[in-house]
């Protein structure tokens, strides 16, 4: 292989650029320093020894010199303060936290490492190795014990650990690597870490095991990255994004750039001459990168990085969709034309809430309760969801998903009900029971005691996914009720035509068209159902309204109401 110089050159200008432009007023003021936390106090100082590793010659320009060295002592003095007593940070509300530490420990040694390759000029070597050393060497100890919070802790504070075993000769850093290691990689069959969330993946997960396959000579781990890359790839959207509403994070309600895919994907393109994984970080590094310093370090600590890419994946006949089925998931995805790196229209189809299991709307849930959704380069439906009258439960989640050709069948069956007496030894003269949960609130009843007479409501959806859109049929089985379906439209200066108003949401008439266009694109939705004499609005569910939240749908919303008696049938298509 042969490296790619045009890259390497694009991504020293641009942390030039960054740092000396963007960065330099922080650089140059203490205070300024002073308010910063310290992952990015650690990632600016990374960044100044990754520029000036790759380009001594800025030392040259003496203004530069002093706005980097500088920089660096400031930086490397405040990052000094902020580490506590035990050796460790903090990070927001997570006091003396080992994981969160982690994160910078990481960028400590993986500076660390960059700086022993003799490359870089001495004056940033003085201004911030010692400060380095002395932070691995305190900190290290409280690394050795510390325990974490979620999955992806496990592989930040191993990578640490193994990054600190190679930087201070610890063995027994590296044993405690292990020790998290030998737990097993979250990674599921379909290639998605079982948090299933982008942003962890690309910050996080990824990360932590290209370091460790280094660190600890384990290149069994960049399979493993591979397959979780290979698991992205079919997950990027027309406008760049990369879908999320599988996520049981943070992320499962927003876009994620994938920029921070940039450097993973190039390795693992290079490594396993990945074509389709190549297509992506090509596209990739045309744009204007965020964080370009971050990728500049990954070019120095890994040669593989740097490298020409293969070339790029074939394209996707418009006749002969991709289909990846994400089974572990319960998520389908389908792309039209274009390439792996850009489909022209992609869609998600969706049965994977935990809500049917748990009962619950929580923080490491996969809340998201998105049927379908469908996008486009520049208008996209954010998502389909159908809530119906029952026993306050909110929207339909359902809990399995089949397939044939690009017609999918997805069943939700939701219960509630009414309760019996206690059997007459369960019944107490003091009316006292133990607090229990009834599946949607709780009672000093001793629900799990009492007989109940169950209703159920099932909901058979049909979705058949086209190049122009897609067409969704449910049917219902149980009592008569009203349900309201809601579209989240997403386009910049998106217009609606052919609704009204009705609260946050754009009613649909019994027998109109709705159209929404923005950035030159349209799309028509049409509907038919049992209509009601007065609409009803969307409920999100008393597990979400209680607390006063909303399940956060992008975009304007378009509302449909009907009754369970009749089927719901409707059929976006885009012009």
């Amino acid at each position: 292989m042969t490296t790619d110089d045009a890259y390497r050159n694009v991504l020293i200008e641009s942390s030039r650029t960054y740092l000396l432009s963007d960065r330099r007023a922080v650089l140059l003021d203490p205070a300024r320093i002073a308010t910063l936390s310290h992952r990015p106090t650690m990632e600016l100082v990374k960044g100044v020894v990754a520029l000036t590793t790759a380009d001594p010659t800025i030392m040259n320009d003496d203004d530069a010199a002093a706005v980097l060295v500088d920089g660096a002592k400031s930086l490397m003095a405040h990052l000094d303060a902020l580490q506590g007593q035990t050796g460790l940070f903090d990070g927001g509300d997570n006091l003396v936290s080992p994981p969160d530490t982690s994160f910078t420990i990481n960028d400590v040694c993986l500076t660390l490492e960059i700086l022993s390759q003799g490359a870089t000029p001495s004056p940033v070597v003085n201004a911030v190795r010692p400060d380095l050393l002395n932070i691995a060497l305190r900190v290290a100890p409280a690394l050795k014990v510390g325990g974490i919070h979620t999955p992806n802790h496990r592989w930040e504070i191993a990578s640490a650990l193994s990054g600190l075993a190679v930087v201070l000769s610890d063995l027994q850093a590296r044993e405690r690597a292990e020790e998290w290691l030998a737990e097993g990689l979250d990674i599921q069959p379909d290639g998605l870490y079982s948090e299933r969330s982008p942003n962890y993946a690309a910050y996080v997960s990824n990360c932590a095991l290209i370091s460790m396959a280094r660190r600890l000579d384990r290149p069994d781990m960049l399979d493993i990255v591979h397959r979780a890359m290979r698991a992205i790839v079919g997950l990027i959207q027309p406008d760049d994004d990369v879908e999320t509403v599988q996520s049981r994070r943070q992320d499962q309600f927003t876009d994620f750039d994938p920029e921070p895919f940039l450097s993973q994907a190039r390795l693992i393109a290079n490594v396993f001459g990945d074509d389709d994984v190549a297509a992506v970080a090509r596209r990739l590094a045309k744009r204007k990168l965020a964080d370009p310093c971050r990728h500049l370090a990954e070019i120095l600590i890994d040669p593989r990085v740097g490298e020409t890419l293969p070339e790029a994946s074939v394209p996707i006949p418009a006749d002969k969709p991709v289909v990846t089925d994400y089974r572990t998931t319960r998520l389908s995805r389908v792309r039209f034309g274009g390439t792996a790196a850009q489909p022209i229209a992609a869609a998600s189809v969706y049965a994977g809430s935990d809500f049917p299991f748990t009962g619950r709307i929580a923080s490491g849930l996969a809340n998201n309760p998105t049927i379908v959704d469908y996008a486009v380069s520049g208008l996209a439906v954010a998502g389909v969801r159908l809530s119906p009258d029952f026993f306050d439960l909110g929207p339909v989640r359902p809990t399995s998903i089949s397939r044939e050709g690009l017609t999918y069948t997805l069943v939700e069956t939701r219960a509630s009900g009414y309760y019996q007496p206690l059997p007459k030894g369960l019944r107490r003269s003091d009316g006292v029971y133990p607090m229990s949960d009834e599946g949607r609130f709780f009672a000093c009843m001793a629900f799990d005691e009492r007989q109940r007479d169950d209703m159920t409501l099932t909901t058979v959806l049909e979705v058949a996914v086209r190049d122009d859109g897609f067409d969704l049929t449910a049917r219902f089985d149980g009592p008569r009720t009203r349900y309201a379906c809601r579209l989240g439209l997403v386009g910049k200066g998106l217009r609606i035509e052919g609704a009204s108003r009705f609260g946050e949401d754009w009613l649909a008439g019994e027998k109109t068209a709705v159209t929404a266009s923005a950035n030159g694109r349209k799309l028509v939705i049409e509907h038919e159902c049992e209509p009601l004499p007065e609409p009803v609005r969307y409920d999100p569910g008393e597990a979400v309204s209680y607390t006063g939240g909303n399940d956060r749908l992008r975009g304007e919303y378009v509302l449909i109401c009907g009754a369970t008696s009749a089927p719901l049938k409707l059929s976006v298509r885009f012009l």
